[in-house]
């Protein structure tokens, strides 16, 4: 680049995100009319509502930025690499935030068309500026992958995307091609299945061997007809980009033995079989749904659960998105748990038109990690046999903390009488919580207001939750007690806008990630869906269902999406090793990577702009 003063910092930049996506080219023209700023602590930056002609980028030092209408809640420290003000530069607005020196701090300072015209340069910086957190979180994922594949683990083949995976071309019939036809071209090529495609290459339907004894042979079906006549369709697909373990899940969740991948125009490209998926690893999802659902002993399923366990520990470690792997453990947990439920029913005579056995807390919510205990109760049905609900509960209980869920110690399951009642009684159980509003009935909605219907009589559950949000929608006093109750756990963030410690284990510095990362999005997102009256129960759902009736900003919400998974994927890893500590939940400050630091920093800042959206709706 020609000579300027900012061309000794083009190397000192490369080391930090996004620079390091950006081109050497890209870099040198960003920072080619840069001019070098040197400033005392304390000393004032950019004045908050003034308008900004240039990027700064911290070059050594540290900055603060403050809102000029609440100094604690928008804090924020920016070190070396990190740029200020994106967010008006973009949009041309004046800066919302004080931004003033910490410490001696020297900053490379862009003018602002060169910043633009990097940013229409270069995807990287683009990208970068469009969805900060979103980038980092990747480049996060990214890294964790990097660094177990340079462990050379033998199980590290499952994030590979499906796009490797293809081996052949996908044998392929137009929606004309008779049921003979298809029969014979399978046949000669010694293959499983054949994708229907329309006239644009587009997947339309398919046909595999599981199919030909069902639909073809015991219905004597016309071989002369078209395939489409026996063929599956409308047929489930996925991008090649996708990994395989999103294939797995996929194959769990709708049991099927194969899946349709294309490409962005939505193109056939080929077929991903669970033949494929097991050369890739000794346990696979398909592989431990499948042995769930033939154990016939409480003893198999335990052996199941470990399976289960153990694989999730090593899908964490490759860096699967945490969004999948919180939806892969509720999965098979709620497979174990059913299968569990349903032969103990079967012993005691238990139908399942009789009864409603439903799943509380992190479980209803779909947000298990490996660490979990059991939060579940029953609904009772007009015609259940009540003398033996409570030994069916409790031997279903026993049996799931054989399998590794350990007993709840708050006593919050269905062997407990109080917790076993018809929908009358739960109803006006409910009633009570929300009239009440007292600190023992808080407490009891956040655990039973994320009911999901789990095993029997789905309708018993449908019934009470209509029921409940019905109520409690139109009770604002006790969604603005709920509301201060959410309010109460504060995001780990000191005065300067830093990470602060929670507590400390065995002299280590440490975080408790589920009770001051996760609660706050989870209590948040619970009150405003209970006030729309929203029946998802996954945080992340419920976000995206309050997005989608436009009650909270959609950018806003991808936000707050995207910092809650970062702090389940913390959970998960800090759960990842077979022997956690005393608080499975807990990370050590010392443990962090400077980008997971960085990252985790930007999201407790978002789980404040939440708390501050609940804080304004229930002043």
């Amino acid at each position: 680049m020609k000579h300027s003063a900012a061309a000794p910092y083009i190397e000192i930049l490369a080391s930090h995100e996004p620079f390091s996506e950006m081109t050497v080219a890209e870099r040198e023209a960003l920072l080619a009319n840069a001019r070098v700023s040197y400033h005392a602590p304390r000393e004032s930056l950019i004045a908050a509502n003034t308008k900004v002609e240039e990027c700064w980028i911290v070059a050594s030092g540290r900055v603060r930025g403050e809102r000029s209408d609440d100094k604690s809640v928008g804090a924020l420290e920016l070190t070396v690499g990190e740029m200020f003000p994106i967010g008006a530069l973009l949009t041309a607005r004046p800066v919302i935030s004080h931004f003033f020196a910490e410490d001696e701090v020297f900053a490379l300072r862009v003018p602002a068309k060169d910043f633009l015209a990097a940013v229409d340069r270069s995807h990287a910086l683009a990208d970068f500026c469009d969805r900060r957190l979103t980038y980092l979180l990747e480049r996060s994922r990214r890294a964790l992958q990097a660094s177990y594949v340079a462990e050379g683990s033998a199980d590290k083949q499952l994030p590979r995307t499906l796009s490797n995976l293809l081996r052949r071309e996908p044998v392929t019939a137009d929606k004309s091609t008779s049921v003979k036809d298809a029969l014979l071209s399978m046949q000669s090529k010694a293959i499983g299945s054949i994708v229907v495609v329309d006239s644009e290459g587009k997947p339309a339907g398919i046909l595999t061997e599981r199919d030909v004894i069902p639909r073809i042979v015991l219905p004597s079906a016309d071989l002369d007809a078209p395939i489409t006549t026996v063929a599956t369709s409308p047929v489930a697909t996925l991008p090649d980009s996708a990994t395989a373990v999103e294939a797995a899940l996929l194959m769990a969740e709708r049991g099927f033995r194969h899946v349709v991948v294309v490409n962005d125009e939505g193109l056939l490209k080929g077929i991903v079989s669970e033949r494929d998926l097991f050369a890739l690893q000794r346990h696979t999802l398909t592989g431990v749904s499948g042995a769930i659902s033939r154990a016939n002993n409480a003893a198999q399923l335990a052996l199941c659960a470990s399976d289960a366990r153990e694989l999730a520990r090593n899908l964490i470690a490759q860096g699967v998105e945490s969004l999948t792997m919180t939806r892969f453990v509720s999965r098979l947990n709620d497979q174990i748990a059913q299968r569990l439920i349903a032969m103990t029913a079967a012993k005691f005579g238990i139908r399942e038109h009789d009864v409603c056995w439903i799943a509380l807390g992190s479980e209803g919510r779909h947000e298990q990690t490996i660490s979990t205990d059991q939060d579940n109760a029953l609904i009772i049905g007009e015609s259940a046999n009540r003398d033996v609900l409570p030994a069916f509960a409790k031997e279903v209980n026993d049996s799931l903390a054989h399998c590794g869920f350990p007993l709840c110690k708050g006593n919050i399951m269905a062997s407990n009488p109080e917790l076993a009642l018809d929908v009358a009684a739960w109803t006006a159980r409910f009633s009570e919580w929300i009239d009440l509003g007292d600190p023992e009935s808080l407490l009891q909605a956040n655990i039973f207001f994320d009911l999901r219907s789990l095993w029997g009589n789905h309708a018993l559950a449908r019934d009470l939750q209509r029921s409940v949000l019905q109520r409690a929608a139109n009770n604002q006093r006790f969604l603005k007690q709920l509301s201060d109750n959410a309010l109460v756990t504060e995001p780990p963030l000191n005065w300067l806008g830093n990470l602060s410690a929670t507590a400390e284990i065995n002299g280590k510095q440490v975080i408790d990630l589920k009770r001051y990362g996760v609660r706050p999005f989870v209590d948040a997102a619970r009150v405003l869906a209970l006030a729309h009256e929203v029946t998802q129960t996954n945080t992340i759902e419920r976000l995206q269902a309050l997005a989608s009736r436009e009650k909270l900003k959609a950018n806003e919400v991808r936000e707050w999406t995207d910092a809650f998974g970062f702090l389940q994927s913390l959970r998960l890893r800090a759960q990842e090793k077979p022997h956690v500590t005393e608080m499975p939940n807990a990370i050590a400050l010392d443990q962090l990577s400077p980008m997971d630091a960085r990252i985790l920093k930007e999201c407790f800042r978002q789980a404040r702009k939440l708390q501050q959206r609940l804080q304004a709706d229930y002043p």
